[in-house]
């Protein structure tokens, strides 16, 4: 996915990584589940894709990978 259409009208360029309208979320429950050496595309695969608009905040959220529909989230 290279780019985001916001409601707002705002193209969200993903193109460049690491993505400063990107983030990785990943619950306290599955974090504690890794010590040690951790394999980085295991822990990758667990996480919840978030990106954010820079223009409205309003923010996409894919819990199951950019091939799904997001929840969108918008500040009050």
């Amino acid at each position: 996915m290279p780019k985001l259409k916001c409601e707002c009208n705002e193209v969200i360029k993903l193109r460049e990584i690491p993505s400063p309208y990107q983030y990785l979320m990943i619950s306290d429950v599955e974090y504690d589940s890794y010590s040690g050496l951790v394999d980085t595309e295991e822990l990758y695969s667990k996480m919840t894709i978030l990106v954010k608009c820079p223009a409205c905040h309003r923010m996409y959220i894919y819990n199951k990978g950019f091939n799904s529909s997001p929840t969108i989230y918008c500040v009050e």
